[in-house]
């Protein structure tokens, strides 16, 4: 009977983020042969978030488990007996918290990024407390650890450079093609009806965390606004305008975007579901990516996948990250930002979703390579 690797979507329930992760993985591990031969792939999830994996539902290689309306408790005994009875080898993208803490002589450990040591200003001392507690307790386990990027093994390295664990990077894709089959001409009009979107737009698709600054964005589209360019393009926001650790950053944005000259041009559509934000996506003209700190960023792999362009703040794993359809930005320039959405807004720019999902896949398979070592794959 062939092993089971655990992929334990539990416990992230307030960042979602972290969920399309865990698929993005499993995406990669079913590239590989040699995993799939070896393993069985086992996602332990809750209902409300279960749909998130239905694109594996028809593989046999992918068993979803959906745990719900368990204690923490009886979740545990429920966790342990699928790893003594079941044979789970591996328990992946744990964190040493919570129910993690029983699994760690099985645990493959993820942290997404250093943000909380490199950006520590962004949070709350109790918060900034327990990751540094929870990244010391994971490093310093001996165990396999896997990171996203370079530049976050670079972080690692920096801050914990006497770590005992076992230090692979995975690159991840967006695992998409499902989502953007259902994009149809008819949905995509639904969709441009339901929120009243411009024929012309550019779109910010992330969450309004700090780091993710989109102050400069919003000080660029103030910029044009007072230049009087793009006066035919919207600017579309979407998630939810909130950040419980900075309030008085989004009072900050607020006060921009409700500026006389500047309010008309923005649209703040608040949280919109996955397929509505690809499509969303797919119509821009443009992506804007101005974050300060990313592991591995998921907007801009769904954008390469669309084929999009992406105007993308230069920091060191957006370097790592980008491909030839990216432009970079100084994230503390609102100048040299509207400066560039003029240029890129006057091209001409060829997409091909068809090339766009077809690198998906190879890029996945190649990534997969990383995992089997992981995975101890023979």
């Amino acid at each position: 009977m062939k092993k089971k690797i655990l992929f334990n979507g539990l416990g992230n329930r307030g960042w979602i983020g972290g969920l399309y992760y865990i698929k993005n993985i499993i995406f990669s591990c079913l590239q590989s042969p040699a995993i799939t031969k070896q393993y069985d792939l086992v996602v332990l999830i809750d209902q409300k978030h279960a749909d998130i994996f239905d694109c594996f539902r028809e593989d046999a290689a992918v068993q979803i488990l959906v745990c719900d309306g368990k204690s923490r408790w009886k979740l545990a005994l429920y966790e342990m007996n699928l790893i003594w009875l079941h044979g789970v080898k591996y328990c992946y993208a744990l964190e040493l918290n919570k129910i993690g803490k029983l699994f760690r002589s099985r645990g493959i450990f993820w942290i997404p990024d250093f943000q909380h040591r490199t950006l520590p200003e962004f949070f709350q001392p109790d918060e900034l407390e327990r990751k540094i507690e929870n990244d010391q307790n994971m490093v310093m386990s001996g165990r396999p650890m896997v990171l996203s990027s370079q530049d976050a093994k670079n972080d690692l390295e920096r801050f914990y450079p006497k770590h005992t664990c076992k230090v692979t990077v995975v690159h991840f894709v967006s695992c998409i093609e499902q989502e953007l089959r259902s994009v149809t001409d008819e949905l995509t009009a639904r969709v441009r009806e339901k929120f009243r979107l411009a024929k012309r737009y550019i779109y910010l698709p992330n969450q309004f965390w700090k780091h993710k600054n989109h102050i400069v964005a919003v000080e660029a589209i103030g910029l044009l606004r007072k230049r009087q360019e793009l006066s035919d393009y919207d600017f579309v926001f979407t998630g939810n305008l909130e950040d419980y650790r900075n309030p008085e950053y989004i009072g900050q944005l607020k006060q921009i975007m409700e500026a006389p000259e500047v309010r008309g041009g923005i649209r703040l559509l608040g949280f919109v579901e996955r397929t509505e934000q690809l499509c969303i996506m797919k119509q821009a003209k443009l992506i804007v990516q101005p974050s300060l700190c990313e592991g591995w960023g998921t907007v801009l792999e769904d954008a390469k996948v669309l084929d999009k362009t992406v105007l993308l703040s230069d920091i060191p794993v957006h370097r790592e990250q980008k491909n030839e359809k990216c432009v970079l930005f100084d994230p503390h320039s609102p100048e040299e930002l509207a400066d560039l959405m003029v240029k890129e807004c006057r091209k001409e720019h060829e997409e091909d979703m068809e090339r766009g999902i077809a690198r998906m896949y190879r890029e996945a398979k190649e990534y997969s390579k990383e995992l089997e070592n992981v995975f101890g794959v023979h």
